[in-house]
């Protein structure tokens, strides 16, 4: 893979040179507001799992969401009033009824989302298929 660009203005990296993107700053902290008993705790937990069981990676609060960063981004979280809501990419479909919603983004890619509203949800099967966005090469 080649190596990321990175843009001047924010120094964030991406797979393609001059990618559009949004170089605001929103504070991590604004995503929960209104949503701290049910959506921080989740995400904490799942940014743990990430770090112990994937390996290390940046948290890019933006917005929109919030960015899961390896040399780019592997995966998008949201937050919402009852769970998180998270977005990965695979090289290949995957049938799940967790999945809620798969979508072919290129000729090789598909991104995939899902909504977690319990600990419990943030298991094996998750931390695989996050793995294999971790991973993934373009």
């Amino acid at each position: 893979m080649a190596s990321p660009w990175q843009c001047p203005k924010c120094a964030r990296k991406f797979k393609n040179k001059n990618q559009a993107h949004s170089c605001r700053k929103f504070p991590l902290k604004n995503h929960f507001i209104g949503k701290k008993d049910i959506a921080e705790p989740l995400f904490d937990d799942l940014t743990k799992k990430i770090k112990k069981e994937i390996g290390p990676f940046k948290i890019q609060s933006l917005e929109c969401c919030i960015h899961l960063d390896r040399i780019s981004s592997f995966g998008a979280v949201y937050a919402l009033k009852d769970g998180i809501r998270i977005h990965f990419a695979s090289n290949k479909p995957i049938a799940s009824p967790r999945i809620n919603k798969s979508s072919k983004i290129s000729a090789q890619n598909y991104m995939h989302s899902l909504d977690i509203h319990k600990k419990s949800e943030i298991n094996k099967q998750l931390i695989n298929w996050l793995k294999l966005a971790y991973n993934l090469k373009e």
